[in-house]
């Protein structure tokens, strides 16, 4: 079983209101049955934060200091989405857990599910290396990350699922 983020479907459940469909994406989960090889999920809305809204990034830290609560998930007027975020990043835990997911294929740059890159919270669009919260309570959970650009890693994972990659 893996993760996936819903917005990578086409899903309109993103900030904006709109989704993010990458078709390789669309059409590799066309080979695979939902429920039972795969989950979409969406830690923020599942962390009840609204649609449309403006963005949030990570400020004051990483992803691991938010779960420390020495940094924030906050939007570029100062409004804290934290809680939701801890919330939906929960969520998409137990979720993984009941259905013994072994992997996730998350949105990059985001701060809930960013694998590689996240937001680094100054608002102007640029990136740091590091994980979104929900991304990093999966890999300590023991799950294998892959965001829409490794969808090949991906593959080669559900194929030989005890190979280190």
């Amino acid at each position: 079983m893996i993760l996936v983020s819903r917005c990578l479907t086409g899903a309109k459940c993103r900030y904006n209101g709109r989704g993010k469909p990458n078709q390789a994406i669309i059409d590799f989960l066309r080979d695979l049955q939902e429920g039972v090889d795969y989950l979409l999920i969406c830690p923020e809305c599942a962390g009840r934060l609204p649609i449309p809204r403006p963005p949030g990034e990570i400020t004051g830290g990483d992803a691991a200091a938010v779960w420390q609560g020495t940094a924030r998930v906050r939007n570029a007027a100062g409004d804290d989405y934290t809680a939701a975020f801890l919330h939906g990043a929960q969520d998409a835990c137990q979720k993984a857990q009941k259905h013994h997911a072994a992997a996730a294929l998350l949105k990059d740059k985001s701060p809930s599910c960013g694998v590689h890159l996240v937001h680094d919270g100054s608002f102007d669009g640029s990136t740091i290396p590091g994980y979104g919260v929900t991304a990093l309570a999966l890999h300590r959970l023991g799950l294998t990350l892959f965001s829409e650009d490794d969808l090949p890693a991906l593959a080669e994972f559900l194929h030989h699922p005890n190979q280190d990659l």
